[in-house]
């Protein structure tokens, strides 16, 4: 059986640093996909329809060209993003301190630019592939495992299963919720701030997506049992 086919979803207005990153990413692994969106509601609409594997974003595209509109602060466009696929942010210098929860938490990655390291970025996002397939390959063997004797196998895998379904949307709800709470605590003025309403939508979408995904488990995890009793 062959390796299915992954896709990264690259974030970026610089058509020619999206063709390079692309070249790079496909020299370095089969099978791959890169997806193009050049601006963040673009990002947000794709998320679902393309179910990224890891999401690249450079930093740079988060500076509009109008200069007197607000600059999107890059711990919540990331925090938005990794509910829906681990974020490789690509990024002009050292790796700001507002990155450093998500980092440590595993749900972003910090590479500097310029050309020089961008074999470095291939290499974080392929490993970052890797380490989905791996647990896509874990989840897939799990779901067609039949139960055992005593179940215990059968409840291992399936909180494998709630683990890998339901981390990436956690992250992204506790991170856009915790930075929404700082900042309405900092103001202290009864007013959402800058970007409240985006992370509050971020919040309210995740949120969603895990109650379907529980509700999906849930029919899959009375499926097997309803097949293993019969089959007793």
């Amino acid at each position: 059986m062959g390796t299915r086919e992954q896709t990264v979803l690259l974030i970026s207005d610089d058509a020619k640093f999206c063709a390079k990153t692309r070249r790079e990413l496909q020299s370095r692994e089969g099978n791959l996909r890169v997806a193009m969106v050049n601006n963040l509601d673009a990002a947000r609409r794709a998320v679902e329809h393309e179910a990224p594997a890891v999401i690249v974003l450079e930093e740079a595209a988060l500076r509009s060209a109008d200069s007197s509109a607000p600059r999107h602060r890059l711990d919540a466009v990331v925090s938005s993003l990794a509910g829906f696929a681990p974020v490789v942010v690509m990024g002009d210098a050292m790796r700001p301190a507002e990155l450093d929860a998500l980092v440590a938490a595993g749900a972003a990655d910090y590479i500097g630019l310029p050309d020089a390291n961008l074999s470095s970025a291939a290499e974080l996002v392929g490993r970052r592939l890797r380490q989905s397939r791996v647990v896509e390959e874990q989840v897939s063997a799990a779901k067609m495992e039949p139960f055992g004797d005593d179940g215990l196998r059968t409840l291992e895998d399936f909180g494998q299963l709630l683990r890998h379904e339901m981390n990436n949307p956690l992250t992204g709800i506790l991170g856009n919720a915790e930075l929404l709470l700082s900042e309405v605590r900092r103001k202290n003025d009864g007013t959402l701030p800058q970007g409240g309403q985006m992370r509050l939508e971020t919040i309210a979408a995740l949120a969603v997506r895990l109650r379907e995904t529980v509700r999906r488990l849930s029919q899959e995890w009375e499926s097997k049992q309803a097949t293993a009793t019969h089959a007793k």
